[in-house]
């Protein structure tokens, strides 16, 4: 026993948590969980299921109140309902119901119902059930009256044959269902024929574009000469200024104005050059650039110009155009310094607007080609001579036209300019204009000689269809012992 004793009391179970002496204090209320759910009466009867609405709960009074008004109601006398025989139909209740009538009679087929479609309305519904009857008869059986898996027989035309596979999207765009409609795909165009028609009307795009170096001219030439030349000549004439001499070796300077048109390209506006060189001469007419920093100047006064005059490109291309001479965060710094050192200057006037006013007066016809030869012969004289900038821009630009007119053989041309007022206005502010001619056709000899180094503008002006710097400097050889002649009168 005393060993049972050991036994038992070993296998009790120990635990080092205190219990509690006396009881546990109670839950506070706020921590007891409540049943908030509604509280569902179980359901008597039908009629006392009808007094209750969903989502809501009642009170037992409440309910009970409207039970025995509802019994109440029913215990009244029941008159009865006075029907219109009309529009209801009302059958004894001893009536025996016939709850296998069917409403449509079709039992002739029954397993397999066959839709068909005819035109022939004079046939009647017993032929059609006949045929009908016959086709399921004999549809296991061939011509020969022997039995055959053939379901259909084989159709004459391919749009008639059944489809091999299902659910197929009969859409008319993909080969695929094409094929098993028997419709024949859709012809395909080669890529090639894309790229040539792509190329073809790039090339017209192009030839649109040499034809007129001003992309912007064509939008208000038609309407210049009638509307507004008078006002807008006479407010370019007054607030016209000469620029300074910039401050510059003319070798130094022609190198820049080079990059500039290389840069610029063959399609864009001569109007973007001509503001360039001028922030450029202008900037280095009041201040000193460091010979390594020339580049980067130049840069920025060509990117302030496509700005005023655009459309402009970014400034990691200029940067790639430069071969990485410099990065873009110079670039920024020196637009801001041009921009500061110049004070924020209004736009200056240029001469391509009165060459481009000049060219189209002289010949409205061919004014494209006045202008090109008047622009390359304007770009010329600047890019060789910097002195030119003490000359006023309506100047150049009436030297420019006469030049180009000369040169290109129109006589007609010549009269009708020197009756322009604009031009006798122009002419009024230089005492002699052929020496600015003569100073612009020298400057052409120059760049078209074998020993000069930049030539970008004629590469610019000698491309087709014009070809302008051909034949201008054709004309200028010509005009060469005249020149001559006309040096030593100015010298005298």
């Amino acid at each position: 026993m005393e060993v049972d004793k050991e036994n038992i009391r070993g296998l009790k179970n120990k635990t080092k948590i205190p219990l509690p002496l006396s009881p546990l204090p109670a839950v506070p209320h706020n921590l007891v969980k409540r049943n908030n759910e509604i509280e569902r009466h179980p359901l008597k009867t039908i009629n006392r299921q009808d007094s209750h609405t969903a989502g809501t709960s009642q009170r037992h009074d409440k309910i009970d109140k409207n039970e025995k008004e509802k019994e109440k109601v029913r215990n009244r006398t029941k008159f009865p309902l006075n029907l219109d025989t009309r529009f209801v139909t009302i059958r004894p209740k001893t009536e025996e119901m016939d709850w296998n009538y069917s409403v449509f009679k079709d039992e002739t087929v029954k397993e397999n119902s066959i839709i068909v479609i005819s035109d022939d309305e004079e046939t009647s519904y017993e032929e059609k059930c006949k045929e009908i009857s016959y086709f399921l008869h004999n549809r296991q059986k061939n011509s020969l009256g022997d039995s055959s898996s053939i379901v259909t027989p084989i159709p004459k035309s391919p749009l008639l044959e059944p489809n091999r596979v299902r659910n197929i999207k009969k859409s008319l765009k993909r080969p695929h269902s094409r094929e098993l409609q028997g419709i024949s795909p859709i012809t395909k165009q080669g890529r090639g024929d894309e790229k040539h028609k792509r190329r073809l009307q790039f090339n017209e795009r192009l030839e649109i574009k040499q034809q007129t170096p001003d992309c912007t001219l064509k939008v208000y030439v038609t309407h210049l000469d009638r509307d507004h030349a008078a006002d807008l000549f006479t407010y370019l004439l007054s607030a016209e200024k000469k620029a300074n001499i910039p401050r510059i070796n003319s070798h130094t300077r022609s190198c820049i104005i080079n990059w500039i048109i290389k840069v610029h390209g063959p399609d864009g506006s001569p109007s973007t050059v001509q503001y360039a060189q001028w922030y450029f001469d202008a900037i280095l007419a009041i201040g000193h650039i460091h010979i390594n920093q020339m580049q980067l100047f130049a840069a920025a006064c060509y990117w302030i110009a496509q700005k005023i005059h655009g459309p402009y490109t970014y400034a990691r291309k200029l940067v790639k155009c430069s071969s990485h001479a410099f990065s873009c965060e110079k670039l920024l710094a020196a637009e801001k310094a041009v921009l500061v050192t110049l004070k924020f200057p209004r736009h200056p006037v240029i001469p391509q607007e009165f060459i481009s006013y000049l060219s189209f007066y002289c010949d409205t016809s061919q004014a494209d080609e006045i202008e090109e030869a008047a622009t390359f012969l304007y770009t010329a004289g600047m890019m060789v001579d910097k002195y030119l900038c003490e000359i006023w821009p309506s100047v150049l630009a009436a030297a420019a036209v006469r030049n180009s007119v000369l040169l290109l053989r129109k006589k007609e041309s010549i009269v009708k300019l020197k009756m322009n007022s604009v031009y006798k206005e122009a002419e009024k502010k230089t005492s002699n204009i052929s020496h600015v001619c003569s100073i612009q056709r020298r400057a052409v000899r120059l760049i078209s000689s074998p020993c000069y180094e930049y030539k970008a503008l004629l590469l610019r002006y000698g491309s087709p269809p014009n070809n302008v710097a051909q034949k201008i400097v054709a004309s200028i050889n010509e005009f060469a012992a005249l020149d001559a002649r006309m040096r030593i009168d100015f010298a005298q």
